[in-house]
């Protein structure tokens, strides 16, 4: 296993109220709103939560990567010297890679990587790689995910995207690993459980697309964007219907909020490029009405999923499509005051539009 999850997950973590292991299946992150298509792995401040490779593979040169300047630097954690936030991936087979992201990665790892005249190195399943980074008094967590090039989920017409091939990591464990961090998790679903106000929880769940053709329901790119990569505000938005949510960590609010359609996830990172989507800032996480019409055209009230004096946002959405391809669909969305104005007014040129890919034009990918 990547970690020991009976440790990480052991009932005694007083931390955090969030769950140490998220699952793949999880459209809640305001960061990723496209769905984040791994494992977050917590840690807590001072834990020394040691990270293994899983089965034997191959680490090229070009595997160990740095994002930002703030990335990748030298350090000691554990007594030993460590490469603090880098992404690593090994290769276990000619199409399958297993990656790791914000990992301190041993400096023992680098070195033999360097030390080789091949430009790569073989990696023995189980050896100790690096150390989910907790230096400070916060949760730390560590990415950690499953690519496989011959899945193709159908979010894109790439079939090679990292949408499309990005899998559920507990598909690729034996039966007994599979068990057994099942067997360890099943104290944090327990909990979930008492709680109700999880939408996501289950980690058998392995769809990798919500996106339905015709309709509100998935994951849209806001059209005035090139290529939404590192996002910004509204860059991304997803709409998970009230069916796709996990019912039994999400029983308390779906029963205090009985006419909910589902849920609205917007991108809140970065500064907002082309236009708002409404005034002020993304709320982030709200409830998604639909007051009038279906789900491909009508007027929609959003209000703030966890707030106790919720900000109300009223929607005119239309989904327009073209060739009858679902990577052809617009969803077009207007904010106003009331639902009665919203239900009244046609788009203006305040409306935003959103498209299924996440690249405008076959240049970027």
């Amino acid at each position: 296993m990547p970690v020991d999850f009976h440790a990480v997950l052991s009932p005694a973590i007083t931390c955090t109220e969030w769950p140490m292991l998220t699952p793949f299946f999880n459209y809640y992150n305001t960061n990723h709103a496209e769905g984040p298509r791994k494992w977050y792995i917590g840690a807590c401040p001072g834990d020394v939560a040691k990270v293994y490779l899983p089965a034997k593979g191959i680490l090229y040169d070009w595997g160990i990567r740095v994002f930002g300047s703030e990335e990748g630097k030298e350090g000691h954690f554990n007594s030993e010297k460590v490469l603090i936030d880098v992404k690593v991936s090994f290769w276990v087979s000619p199409r399958v890679e297993v990656f790791y992201m914000h990992l301190a990665l041993r400096d023992e790892i680098r070195a033999v990587l360097e030390d080789s005249p091949n430009g790569y190195a073989i990696v023995d399943a189980g050896t100790h790689i690096g150390y989910v980074y907790t230096p400070h008094n916060r949760v730390y967590t560590l990415d950690f995910g499953v690519q496989d090039l011959n899945k193709y989920s159908g979010q894109t017409q790439d079939s090679e995207h990292w949408l499309n091939t990005r899998v559920n990591p507990l598909d690729y464990f034996t039966d007994e690993l599979r068990a057994s961090i099942l067997e360890a998790y099943q104290p944090v679903y327990d909990s979930l459980v008492e709680q109700g106000t999880f939408p996501y929880s289950d980690l058998e769940n392995s769809r990798q697309n919500i996106n339905e053709q015709d309709t509100i329901w998935g994951v849209w790119f806001k059209d005035d964007i090139v290529e939404v990569s590192e996002g910004s505000t509204w860059s991304r938005v997803n709409l998970v219907k009230k069916v796709d949510l996990h019912q039994d960590t999400y029983w308390k609010t779906l029963e205090q909020h009985p006419a909910m359609s589902g849920l609205f996830i917007e991108d809140t990172n970065e500064e907002l490029v082309g236009k708002p989507l409404y005034e002020g800032q993304p709320i982030g996480v709200s409830r998604f009405y639909i007051l009038s019409g279906n789900d491909a055209a009508g007027v929609a009230r959003i209000e703030e999923d966890w707030g106790s004096d919720p900000p109300l946002v009223y929607f005119k959405y239309e989904v327009q499509s073209y060739t009858g391809s679902e990577f052809d669909d617009k969803l077009i969305m207007e904010s106003f005051p009331t639902q009665k104005v919203a239900e009244v007014s046609s788009f203006s040129d305040k409306a935003v539009a959103f498209r299924r890919e996440p690249c405008k034009n076959p240049d970027c990918s």
